[in-house]
């Protein structure tokens, strides 16, 4: 453990910038909701009966188990805050693990007076203390908006616990895997995982399903309502074995290796004729990977949708939520379902590409692009084989997603069709992601992973807390705008035009700055 003091002062000077943002956020969220439902629905007893009858929504958010204000505004953020924080502890821990050992930097300091297990030590203290300052910052902003403090400190415990699930989710993974991409993937997978099984405990009613999920046990504690924070001894039993197995594996392993060696080369030269195919090598794995993930969770979606009861078209909740996702006075509960799972696949499909860029930067910073360019391969040429994969491979993921959710529900047709006018939204995300690439190559990982959570928050989350209606943000956020074509809409080609004629300027704009500008690493 030698060092462990220096190296945790060390990391908490690297994320003394990151770190505060997303602690406030999550608090604005929490907080910001709790102030918008106490002076916006003027009858709460009534909105929760409405909520609690409407499948599609509880599938979403939760079960509803009291009707308070503080209660309420807890059912509406507190899926998204777990789940946002799940995958920033994820990214936090592996940064500073498998990322330290993938760049070199762990070798360097290993050279000094660092002991063997000081760097995952250090990791997972700062990993874990923010957690632990998420869930206080967050209990002090509901207590002082007029919360009670039982509850909000219930929330705050909730809230702490999905954060170490994570963490330790994450530190097991760096070890297992080789590669910071693969042990971000893998830990996604666990979050991704995690998070349907909750999702299919709310949605069908079978709530047994919940002693299945972190996230779920997080729901379990019901701030507000019965405070049980006992079953968060489950999370901190998860926590403490997963981390006592990375530092086990952590103590066996060699550095900058994982449990799971990388798979031999070919016994002969692979002979890769153009920048696509050498694309194709790097970008098959995260291709085929999401693309089964997709269609597995089409399936499990679809079936989803044979369960939802129809619900009167009566109260003002239920009569917003018609008037959100359908396009037609005669649309029916499933069918907003299906519409709203398909936007919600969108909204998640958006990071692929996102992924898909971010692997140019990887290339450059290491050196290995510098290389490629030396021959007579030109920028233009390599960046364009990876954007490629990027705008198809969208395509790909939807419409894998599209096609098995169609199958399964009956309305093949319709779902898959909705699933592909998801494709342009998610090149704009695209777009921005090459545009960041191209003019600002340090920053690009934070933009494209801002831009992906401020898709995701602004329109359902942030937007109304801060008193920006949902239909204004269509301004900002590209997914509102698409035809509504599974709930009743007609298809209208005029907001399609604008998304790619958008998603066209950003990446001509981004090539056009890597043109001109000098590599970096």
């Amino acid at each position: 453990m030698t060092g462990t003091w220096t190296l945790v002062r060390l990391i908490a000077r690297r994320e003394r910038l990151v770190a505060p943002v997303w602690i406030l956020l999550l608090a604005v969220l929490a907080a910001g909701q709790l102030n918008r439902y106490a002076t916006g629905i003027p009858d709460l007893g009534a909105f929760a009966r409405e909520m609690s009858a409407n499948r599609a929504l509880t599938a979403f958010a939760g079960e509803v188990y009291a009707s308070s204000v503080a209660a309420m505004a807890v059912w509406k953020n507190a899926d998204a805050i777990y789940t946002v924080l799940g995958l920033i502890m994820i990214l936090t821990v592996v940064r500073h693990t498998r990322g330290e050992e993938e760049s070199g930097r762990a070798e360097l300091a290993g050279s000094g007076a660092i002991g063997r297990l000081a760097p995952l030590t250090a990791a997972l203290l700062v990993t874990s203390a923010c957690a632990v300052l998420a869930g206080l910052v967050t209990a002090a902003a509901m207590v002082m908006t007029g919360a009670g403090t039982t509850g909000s400190f219930a929330f705050g415990a909730a809230i702490t616990a999905a954060g170490l699930v994570f963490v330790g989710v994450g530190a097991l993974a760096a070890q297992i895997t080789q590669g910071t991409r693969a042990a971000i993937g893998l830990a996604a997978i666990g979050l991704g995982v995690s998070y349907c099984l909750r999702f299919i405990a709310d949605g069908s009613g079978l709530t047994a399903l919940k002693w299945l999920s972190p996230q779920g046990w997080s729901h379990l504690v019901r701030p507000y309502g019965d405070d049980n924070v006992a079953v968060l001894l489950l999370s901190l039993a998860l926590f403490a074995v997963t981390a006592a197995l990375a530092f086990r594996l952590n103590a066996r392993r060699d550095l900058g290796l994982g449990l799971i060696p990388e798979r031999p080369g070919p016994a002969h030269s692979v002979r890769l004729r153009s920048p696509l195919a050498l694309a194709w090598r790097m970008q098959r794995g995260l291709l085929i990977g999401w693309s089964a993930g997709y269609a597995a969770a089409g399936l499990v979606l679809g079936a989803l949708a044979l369960s939802i009861p129809e619900v009167a078209r009566q109260g003002a909740a239920v009569e917003e939520f018609f008037r959100r996702y359908t396009a037609s006075p005669e649309a029916t509960m499933t069918e907003a379902y299906l519409w709203l799972i398909v936007l919600g696949l969108g909204y998640v499909a958006a990071l692929y590409p996102l992924l898909v860029l971010l692997r140019l930067r990887d290339e450059e910073s290491s050196g290995r692009a510098e290389l490629l360019l030396s021959t007579p391969v030109g920028r233009m040429r390599w960046a364009c084989s990876h954007l490629a994969f990027a705008v198809l491979g969208s395509a790909v993921v939807l419409g894998a997603a599209g096609l098995t959710m169609g199958l399964v529900s009956g309305q093949a047709g319709k779902v898959l069709s909705g699933a592909l006018i998801q494709v342009p939204a998610v090149w704009v995300l695209a777009g921005v992601g090459i545009l960041a690439f191209g003019l600002l190559p340090r920053a690009a990982a934070a933009i494209s992973w801002a831009a992906f959570l401020f898709v995701n928050l602004f329109g359902e989350v942030l937007g109304p807390i801060i008193g920006i209606d949902y239909w204004a943000a269509r301004f900002f956020v590209p997914f509102p705008n698409l035809p509504m074509i599974v709930s009743g809409g007609d298809f209208t080609v005029l907001p399609i035009l604008i998304m790619l004629a958008v998603a066209g300027l950003l990446t001509a704009a981004g090539l056009a700055g890597l043109d001109r500008r000098a590599l970096s690493s």
